[in-house]
């Protein structure tokens, strides 16, 4: 199975899918999929320690219920005007990275550009258009409804595609 995982100071969409399926199904199910949501507008920094805390007990439960091979998560870019985000966002892919590796979970990174072009095609693709590709690759009724819900699914799908 392969853990795809968007992580952002707000949310953190994880998707995870079964990667060992006939082809004629593309290796495309959904095993689990969901998000953890800080509620918080303006969160202190004491709540974003404890919701570090929150989100490593979540991955260490998840990745004992699941037989997880490999993680593949979005590398991050920050500009000077969010610091305090990159600092927050930096340690959750801290210890997710952590969690794998005593795992032993493969880590994969792609950049938001990599994503958007190994799922549209195009590197400059607009966030609707990854999320109608991704609504066709899993064969879902509906588009996902965050962004970072197709991020996560779109990630565990190039996982599965990139050696």
């Amino acid at each position: 199975m392969i853990l795809g995982i968007d992580p952002g100071v707000r949310k953190l969409w994880y998707a995870i899918i079964q990667d060992n399926l006939p082809a004629e199904r593309h290796g495309l199910e959904i095993v689990d999929s969901g998000i953890l949501l800080l509620e918080k507008k303006t969160p202190t920094r004491q709540d974003q320690f404890e919701r570090m805390r929150e989100i490593e007990e979540y991955f260490t439960k998840l990745l004992k219920k699941h037989k997880i091979q490999t993680m593949c998560m979005e590398q991050l870019f920050f500009t000077k005007f969010n610091q305090n985000n990159a600092e927050f966002v930096y340690g959750i892919r801290a210890i997710l990275i952590t969690l794998c590796l005593k795992n032993n979970i493969k880590i994969k990174e792609i950049t938001p550009i990599q994503l958007k072009k190994y799922i549209t095609g195009n590197a400059k693709a607009e966030k609707r258009l990854v999320q109608q590709c991704i609504m066709k690759l899993y064969h879902l009724k509906e588009c996902p409804e965050f962004n970072d819900a197709a991020d996560a699914l779109g990630l565990a799908y190039v996982a599965m595609k990139v050696k």
